[in-house]
């Protein structure tokens, strides 16, 4: 891996509590994270600049309303000029790194931080950070359940859909924020110290945005690279790529795993989950598997991780029990939607890369109708489609439904890796719900797991699982159509 340490930091001190000290602020991206930090750095008194390369209409109101209080708007353009005046630019994660207005930010020695660096800087309580290629909105969520179900107070935030910098407005001291962070955020970040950091796993996602895997992986270690005596690291003992990254971690660490692994802490032992605490005690019991509500080895893997946090964090394990039993999933994560004839559907419209519909298919033993498709972000489809391959010889796979922009892609990785798989190419949702009435039976399952981005169609993977259920409910004979 690449060293990280040659990109010029915050150069000021930072933890729970410290705030920055840096009066003129340039925010580069006016999207959630974006508008939430120039809101707190104009509550801080700061002066504030915002700059997006977009001009919409909705932009040029949020920008209104930023420089109605005080905030010098400037849209349309991400020209140098920009970087005049500022001793600090705070980025939006959807902003690439590769951008030049960064670039030449680093050159003339102006500090870069994400939205999370930012609200670091401001956090009164201790951090549960999680990172991963997938997994991770359901991962914070368990564990916000689980330090609820202690009696702790905890808030889940960050990518799961409120910015960690607004969160952090509403903190009370000693209140746990429990982050979702992707690579993005991770990229610009110097200080920022969770007291247990997750990774979940590793594939190739977002390579439309990072230069390489290497790099990508390298953006993920960063999530612990400031960790210290009594924090913990918590990773994917069966995830190789995770175990590399492990190598980084400077404090202590927590390996989970679904094998019953020497080096782990949190693991399967026949149809048990047990933790045995890395800085010493007994073993203890967390839960049956079969208790787990949820489907797919995935989600066994998130409740192990979301079991090492909290039990770190100090959570009772019959909290981790209760909470991890009564959990019941999140919209568009491998949803069930409906059933109607025997044939049920699945609404993973969340899967936005092929790794993380290679995770969702292993919840089925069959068969399943799946429906692939969309805007790829830079990946491969051959290992998805020898899967799928290898899945349809042994009936687990009927036949897949290509639509979007990636269709055509897609169907080119089938032809060299699975051939044999029945497939049909069509242009959307739609068409394939006119075509299920002549192909799917009793027992199927319609899997909308899509291995790709929403943004052919859709403003993002909400709205298009969105569109999939309206689609179900349909033909299911529930809603009306139009």
């Amino acid at each position: 891996m690449r060293a990280v340490a040659g990109r010029p930091g915050g150069g000021e001190a930072a933890g729970e509590g410290s705030a920055p000290r840096h009066e003129r602020v340039l925010v580069i991206g006016l999207g959630v994270s974006g508008r939430a930090a120039a809101d707190k750095l104009l509550r801080e008194g700061r002066k504030v600049r915002v700059n997006d390369i977009s001009d919409s209409e909705e932009l040029r109101l949020a920008g209104r309303a930023l420089a109605e209080r005080g905030a010098e708007v400037v849209l349309g353009h991400h020209r140098e000029k920009v970087l005049e005046g500022v001793d600090l630019v705070v980025v939006s994660p959807g902003v690439r790194s590769r951008l030049p207005l960064l670039r030449e930010a680093e050159a003339r020695g102006i500090p870069v931080w994400s939205e999370i660096e930012l609200a670091w800087r401001y956090a009164r309580g201790p951090v549960v950070a999680v990172t991963g290629t997938n997994g991770k909105t359901t991962t914070v969520s368990m564990i916000e359940s689980i330090l609820r179900k202690t009696g702790m107070r905890a808030r889940a935030v960050g990518n799961i859909g409120y910015p960690m910098v607004a969160a952090v407005e509403e903190m009370e001291p000693g209140d746990i924020l429990v982050v979702e962070v992707s690579s993005f955020q991770l990229f610009y970040v110097w200080e920022f110290r969770p007291r247990v950091a997750v990774l979940l796993n590793v594939a190739g996602d977002h390579l439309d945005w990072h230069r390489d895997l290497e790099e990508y992986l390298e953006a993920k270690s960063r999530i612990w690279m400031n960790q210290g005596t009594g924090d913990q690291a918590v990773i994917n003992l069966d995830d190789p790529l995770c175990v590399e990254a492990s190598r980084t971690a400077p404090a202590g660490k927590c390996f989970f795993s679904r094998r019953a692994a020497r080096e782990a802490c949190v693991f399967r032992e026949g149809d048990k989950v047990l933790f045995r605490d890395p800085r010493g005690g007994r073993t203890l019991e967390v839960m049956k598997v079969e208790e787990l509500a949820l489907r797919g080895e995935h989600n066994l893997e998130n409740a192990m991780a979301a079991a090492a946090a909290s039990l770190l964090m100090g959570a009772a394990s019959q909290a981790v029990r209760e909470a991890l039993r009564g959990y019941r999933g999140l919209p568009h994560r491998l949803q069930r939607v409906g059933e109607r004839d025997g044939v049920s559907f699945y609404d993973d419209s969340k899967a936005t890369n092929p790794h993380a519909a290679l995770r969702a298919l292993s919840a089925f033993t069959g068969p399943v109708l799946l429906i692939l498709g969309g805007r790829n972000k830079g990946l491969s489809f051959r290992e998805l489609a020898a899967e799928v391959a290898r899945k349809h010889r042994r009936g687990g796979i009927r036949m897949v439904y290509l639509i979007g922009e990636a269709a055509e892609e897609i169907e080119s990785a089938f032809r060299e890796e699975g051939p044999a798989v029945p497939r049909v190419i069509l242009p959307g949702l739609e068409e394939v719900f006119a075509d299920l009435p002549g192909r799917a039976k009793a027992g199927d399952a319609v899997v909308f797991s899509p291995a790709c981005a929403s943004f052919d169609r859709y403003r993002d993977y909400r709205e298009r699982g969105d569109h999939y259920q309206k689609l179900v409910r349909y033909y299911l004979g529930v809603e009306g159509g139009g």
